[in-house]
């Protein structure tokens, strides 16, 4: 899953402590060898430095990258030890020098980093964080930011969904594809998700798919050709594997296959003749790389995905909030397929 970036390098979330600031105690959940796994530890309390702002986190998400992180399995391997998570919101508690008058102590935010969300206190620079209105919960605004820039930056600015097109989303029901299932109806596309089995059929639908092929059944592919006479415009996919190729072939002319990820733990492979007699593009989307390549429009980015969140345009589903100390809980049920919804950590 990709990471959302708004300082123009690879953001990780302070974890450093210095000896002056060993007053008072948190909780965080810390790799110290991967063999060993995750651990909840008591450390002193962060102070911000300079250009830093402290958020109490209130709640925090569990992504399966976090967890390929986590395992030393992702490409990003931080040095240890570090506090895991990439997903976090809660509510301003203390201001370094210099952050500016953007955000007060009592703000309620919403960050996202490549490191050091799962934790009672986190130190970030304001250009890190987004405001999160009153009126929306906070878990919600905890797994907000990365997978709706993800899809929205897709869907709009890489994928270029022009209204009265025909949208297939891959993976409907995880994260990213909830998000592109409801990003894509506002944007007045007609959605079709692919999903496995009944209670995921369901749950697409009430994320607002206009229809629902099962990816389960050898045929799907054929199904969506029935619903898309002519063709779909655009593929979400954040699957991969077989299903990159088959959805690929459900192209219209002039279609556009957005390369998101690959979920189901493989890199598909497409034969390039298929570009041509669609005149199809693949495109790649990456909002890290779009953060550090483009701060500025990730950030406006950022704001216009909270402005809907705040506007309940879109909403994240959440499928349990665990405190802390229930960590093993909330990994077993992030691997389990059958999860729908997104599974929270609340310090």
């Amino acid at each position: 899953m990709p990471e959302h970036n708004r300082s123009g390098n690879v953001q990780t979330l302070r974890n450093n402590i210095t000896t002056n600031e060993r007053e008072s105690e948190m909780q965080a959940l810390r790799i110290h060898d991967y063999d060993e796994g995750i651990r909840l530890d008591t450390m002193p309390l962060l102070s911000p430095g300079p250009g830093e702002i402290r958020v109490r986190v209130q709640a925090c998400g569990v992504s399966f990258v976090d967890l390929l992180v986590a395992g030393g399995g992702y490409q990003l391997r931080p040095p240890l030890p570090f506090v895991a998570g990439s997903e976090f919101a809660g509510v301003v508690d203390a201001l370094g020098d210099g952050v500016g008058s953007r955000f007060a102590v009592g703000d309620r935010v919403s960050g996202s980093g490549a490191i050091g969300a799962w934790t009672q206190y986190a130190c970030v620079p304001p250009t890190g964080l987004t405001s999160v209105a009153a009126s929306v919960p906070i878990e919600e605004a905890a797994v907000l930011n990365v997978p709706y820039a993800t899809a929205l930056y897709g869907l709009r600015e890489r994928g270029h969904l022009q209204r009265g097109e025909t949208l297939l989303v891959l993976g409907a029901t995880g994260s990213v594809g909830h998000a592109a299932v409801q990003l894509g109806k506002l944007l007045g596309a007609r959605v079709i998700a692919a999903v496995s089995g009944e209670l995921k059929r369901t749950a697409a639908l009430e994320s607002g798919a206009d229809e629902v092929v099962d990816a389960g059944d050898p045929e799907w592919k054929n199904q969506v050709k029935l619903l898309a006479a002519g063709g779909v415009d655009v593929v979400f996919d954040t699957v991969g594997g077989d299903m990159t190729d088959a959805a690929f072939r459900t192209l219209g002319w002039g279609g556009r296959h957005l390369m998101v990820g690959f979920a189901g733990g493989q890199i598909g492979a497409l034969r390039s003749n298929l570009a041509i007699m669609k005149g199809a593009s693949l495109v790649g989307v990456d909002i890290r790389q779009f953060g550090a390549r483009e701060p500025a429009r990730a950030s406006a980015l950022m704001e216009e995905v909270a402005a809907l969140h705040g506007d309940a345009r879109i909403r994240p589903r959440v499928a349990a909030a665990l405190p802390l100390a229930q960590f093993a809980e909330a990994t077993a049920r992030v691997r389990d397929r059958n999860t729908i919804g997104r599974i929270l950590l609340c310090p």
